[in-house]
């Protein structure tokens, strides 16, 4: 018997995460590819449609029928699945209009998608709110409490990235946090492809590159603290390609949010779904607006 399968598809600043993903939010098969990076990524989301049509014709030979399709974009995303915000990806069509070529489509913010997964699968089950940070290429974040994802009256409930840096991280800063604290981030201030290069040097004692590493995790863990002072959530969980990535950097986050916090202030953990949360709840989404769970996604 054919297995029905949503097709989660996570677009992204440097890549695009597609997965054929179950009801139950297993996923059967997944791929990704390259998207050339921000700002003004995949042209025409040419690269992101690409590698989701090769995903949707290979379910065939999984035994596999895409029964609905769930799209995760880094962008302000409207109630009605339509974009409002050009920051990361050079689109041309709405991802709505687009993707309806490979299925029933449904179109949401990746942050949000991420947090679906982590609060129905991963690191924030069986709690009633959690603060969900992606930190990547970029930086965003949004609630959620009982399940469902508070987008606000536009859906730009999501916009971490946009908060102030801490002066104590850097006392001149005119930027936002995601120009400061971001993966991309560090690697622009230091010259580096991103992150992970910026780590390996700090991790050899280049003085710059320890520098950068650190100021970028107390930078973060004062909006982490900021953001709780305000939602009081459950559980703070970071997510993302560097949120998730634990490490002596997530431990300097947590360490510069705990100095900031008051008694109790609620714990800050990695997604347990790493790099797949956001194309698992791509696909819960699509699955919740199959069923007819607008309010529910999951």
């Amino acid at each position: 018997m054919t297995r029905p399968v949503a097709l989660g598809v996570d677009v992204g600043g440097t890549k695009t995460r597609v997965a054929l993903v179950d009801a139950s939010g297993a996923v059967v098969a997944s791929d990704e590819a390259p998207t050339g990076g921000v700002p003004r990524a995949d042209p025409g989301l040419r690269a992101s449609f690409g590698v989701a049509r090769s995903m949707a014709e290979a379910a065939g030979t999984l035994d596999c029928r895409v029964e609905c399709v769930g799209v995760g974009v880094p962008e302000f995303v409207e109630p009605d699945g339509v974009l409002h915000s050009a920051l990361v990806i050079a689109w041309e069509e709405q991802p709505l209009e687009l993707f309806a070529a490979l299925g029933p489509t449904i179109v949401e913010s990746d942050v949000r998608c991420g947090a679906i997964a982590e609060y129905a699968l991963g690191a924030g089950r069986d709690r009633t709110s959690m603060l969900y940070a992606s930190v990547g290429t970029g930086i965003s974040a949004t609630l959620v409490i009982d399940g469902r994802p508070w987008a606000g009256a536009r859906g730009e409930a999501i916009s971490l990235g946009e908060f102030p840096v801490d002066r104590v991280a850097d006392v001149s800063s005119t930027v936002t946090l995601e120009e400061f604290a971001s993966g991309g981030a560090m690697g622009r201030r230091l010259g580096v492809a991103g992150a992970r290069e910026a780590m390996a040097l700090a991790a050899r004692g280049d003085a710059d590159a320890t520098a950068v590493v650190a100021s970028s995790a107390v930078a973060l863990g004062s909006a982490l603290s900021w953001a709780v002072s305000l939602v009081d959530p459950q559980v703070v969980v970071l997510g993302g390609g560097l949120g998730a990535s634990g490490g002596a950097w997530f431990d300097a986050v947590v360490e510069r949010y705990r100095a900031l916090g008051s008694p109790g202030i609620p714990p800050v953990v990695p997604a347990e779904l790493g790099s797949d949360s956001g194309v698992i709840g791509a696909g819960l989404v699509a699955w919740g607006r199959a069923r007819g769970e607008a309010e529910r996604a999951y």
